[in-house]
């Protein structure tokens, strides 16, 4: 037999952070513990009195554990023994504790001792709406343990079965009073008498202590004293120690808390903690439970790779069951919104340690936007913010436990540009090689540049396109008819947007993921494609017009083409091979073409030393093979090769040029450019390589030897450089010169 409140509880446990109702929700084994736990309770008799404490941290489960054991002392429920939960924290007020929990006693001591009366005498207990002699001696008990003011009759309209007749209640309130003015002592010892005649036992359950104020504390505390001493009344109280123990030193003003909960509390039971890898493994299965909820498709091995990595570092500082709910909670509110925008295990790093220690969670957000203005060349960081920032790095990574999460080598591979094996002696703001920086682009990791503002907050609707500007943008791309107007479109959105430090174009790109392409046609992916060998070059030609530091690596314009190819290889591969041998040569953008077929190259390992796995590849070795000559032949035309100091990021296109044909071929041009000392001072120039200083931002820097399998002896070109300086010709170019071979050797 149960009587539980109802109501409120039950709106809650369907929220975010509900407890667990059942056995077949419980993921941490406190399932068994009930089970123990209520054979312990039913181990001390229905004639025994208790009052057993359930002591927790907040999070640790301790409401779970309560609704378990309630199923098991429900399961086995010996008759006339009734099972009571009263929840101070969710009654909002309403009504006292001391009310909360006898006048339910009261309404169950009324219906044994109908029961018990004839006939005659049960018609004369109707007429008069009259309680029966114990339960009114319940509520007279009631009122005077909980200093209830109101009189009785306010209270017995609350038992159920006695009639709300406002007359009839007054009277019996009046003559109650009038004719029973018992002491508290005598009124408990009389019910205690009759909870024995009657044969009846209580278990009473009541959660959430360490969630009331103090005055709430010191009524519950007065609750369980003033009814402790009835017989057959076994508590279970659910707390955390040290809140409810301050709660009531604050409340009654006593030098220690804990030693007077002590004394209320007979049997206590620390609830035990769940293991750490029963956390950890609890949180994978969320987080891989979510991706294919949203993405409608499993995790690739590498994302569970890398979901496991984050979570062996940094959810080791999980301790609780409602922590694990809690970033779970965070990550199902934010991932399907931002999932085209973001990498799901970066951002469970990001919610695993703005839950264990916030601190470094605003710390990374402070120093991702500061990397931005460095990398953007808005701005630079003093040596003095620089070694603030490292401080407090080494302070917040402190507050981990002792493990692999306080060394910030680990958080070296999320976060770029920390550098260093050591914590104190680490350097922020380190260059990142180009080649990472196109990966972390391609993947919209945590260190993009273009993407690391979304993991720290949701994008406005100013900030994106509606579905129907790409529902429309794939139908101009697969009709022949409408493309240039497409492609004059999409070159429009190279600019700013008003709302972010991205332009549309980059949005577009990011949109175009590949659960987007993989649901399209292939003539539209083809048209999107053309789209890129015939104005890649004026893409990055606007960018640079917008930013002279733009470099073509920060556009992700590879992995989208490299998407968009292989949905049409699947559709149909040979058609898709035939196509692109010929866009190769005859797009009208050249330079990207070159660049992007050296990106196939890398993939597949015929150059570099990182190839793509098979899955990832876009080409066979054969069908990328058959391309290659038919684009040497084209790049080595004089209509190209006459063009080539005007063309943007001149040293890419060398090297390109030079995987895919050879560097003879490079060389022999080189050696025509610099006849003339202008000719070697204007190649030069061009090819000078960018970087980035945490001192100064962006700027560039010479290399002579870098560039020897190209102009030849860099001892021959220093000697030609050291004549043209010494005879006073183009200072302002060999001073320029001289700084950007400052810049190399550092």
């Amino acid at each position: 037999m149960t009587d539980e409140q109802t109501g409120d509880g039950e709106r809650l446990s369907a929220g975010l952070d509900s407890a667990v109702q059942s056995p077949g929700e419980d993921l941490y084994g406190f399932t068994h513990v009930a089970k123990q736990l209520a054979l312990a309770i039913e181990g001390l008799g229905r004639n025994g009195s208790a009052v057993i404490g359930i002591e927790g941290a907040w999070g640790s489960g301790k409401t779970s554990l309560l609704n378990l054991l309630r199923f098991e002392l429900e399961a086995g429920l010996p008759e006339r023994t009734f099972v009571l939960s009263v929840s101070p924290w969710l009654d909002g007020g309403s009504m006292s504790p001391v009310e909360s929990l006898l006048l339910p006693v009261a309404s169950i001591i009324a219906e044994e001792e109908k029961r018990a009366l004839s006939g005659p005498a049960l018609k004369r207990l109707k007429r008069k709406k009259a309680l029966t002699d114990t339960a009114s001696k319940v509520l007279r008990y009631s009122q005077s343990t909980a200093r209830h003011l109101g009189p009785v009759a306010e209270m017995a309209a609350l038992v159920p079965g006695m009639p709300n007749a406002s007359g009839a209640l007054k009277a019996y309130s009046d003559a109650e009073f009038l004719t029973n003015r018992k002491t508290t002592a005598e009124l408990r010892a009389e019910i205690g008498e009759k909870i024995t005649d009657l044969d009846l036992s209580f278990i009473v359950v009541m959660d959430d202590l360490d969630r009331l104020e103090p005055a709430q504390a010191v009524e519950i505390v007065r609750l369980v004293k003033s009814v402790a001493d009835f017989p057959r009344f076994r508590y279970v109280l659910s707390y955390d120690k040290a809140v409810l123990a301050h709660a009531i030193q604050t409340g009654l003003g006593v030098k220690d808390g804990a030693a007077y909960l002590q004394k209320i509390v007979q049997i206590s039971i620390n609830l035990p903690r769940p293991e750490a890898f029963s956390l950890r493994r609890e949180f994978i299965s969320g987080v891989t439970n979510l991706y294919q909820e949203v993405n409608c498709a499993g995790a690739s091995e590498d994302l569970l790779t890398d979901i496991a990595r984050v979570t062996d570092i940094y959810g080791a500082a999980l301790s609780t069951p409602r922590e694990v709910k809690l970033v779970l909670n965070i990550l199902k509110f934010r991932y399907g919104g931002m999932r085209d925008y973001v990498y799901l295990p970066d951002l469970c790093l990001l919610q695993l340690i703005r839950i264990s220690n916030a601190g470094l969670y605003d710390w990374i957000e402070q120093y991702l936007t500061e990397r931005a203005v460095v990398e953007s060349g808005d701005g630079s960081v003093s040596e003095e913010e620089q070694a603030a920032l490292k401080d407090a790095l080494i302070a917040h990574l402190a507050h981990f436990p002792p493990s692999t999460a306080r060394t910030a080598y680990h958080l070296s591979d999320w976060i770029p540009g920390i550098a260093g094996y050591d914590n104190e002696n680490i350097t922020l703001f380190s260059p990142t090689g180009d080649r990472e920086r196109a990966e972390m682009t391609a993947g919209k990791r945590l260190g993009s540049g273009a993407y690391w503002r979304y993991y720290f907050a949701f994008s406005s609707p100013q900030n994106v396109l509606s579905p129907a500007f790409f529902e429309n943008l794939f139908i101009q791309a697969a009709d022949p008819a409408q493309q240039a107007a497409m492609s004059e479109m999409l070159l429009e959105k190279i600019n700013t947007n008003g709302v972010s430090s991205r332009t549309w174009f980059e949005h577009i790109l990011s949109q175009l993921s590949p659960a987007t392409v993989a649901t399209q046609s292939a003539a539209a992916c083809e048209g999107l494609v053309r789209f890129f060998f015939n104005h890649g070059d004026a893409v990055i030609k606007r960018y640079q017009q917008l930013n002279v530091w733009f470099a073509a690596y920060d556009l992700d314009t590879d992995g989208v083409v490299d998407r968009l190819i292989q949905r049409m290889c699947k559709v149909d591969r040979a058609a898709s091979i035939m196509f692109l041998q010929k866009i190769s040569v005859r797009g009208a953008a050249w330079s990207w073409i070159a660049r992007y077929v050296r990106h196939l190259m890398w993939q597949n390992g015929l150059v570099g030393d990182r190839p793509a796995s098979i899955d990832d590849r876009v080409l066979l070795n054969e069908e990328l093979g058959a391309v290659l000559p038919r684009l040497a032949e084209r790049l080595n035309q004089d209509e190209i090769s006459t063009l080539l100091l005007e063309t943007n990021d001149l040293l890419s296109y060398l090297y390109a040029w030079r995987d895919i044909d050879n560097v003879e071929r490079v060389r022999m041009w080189a050696e025509g450019v610099i006849q003339t000392d202008e000719g070697l001072l204007q190649l030069l120039l061009r090819l000078r390589g960018r970087g980035i200083s945490s001192a100064t931002g962006n700027y560039l820097s010479l290399d002579l030897t870098r560039l020897s399998e190209f102009l030849g002896d860099k001892d021959v070109i220093e000697q030609r450089l050291a004549r043209i300086e010494a005879g006073g010709q183009y200072p302002e170019v060999i001073n320029e010169m001289r700084t950007s071979q400052a810049h190399a050797r550092f």
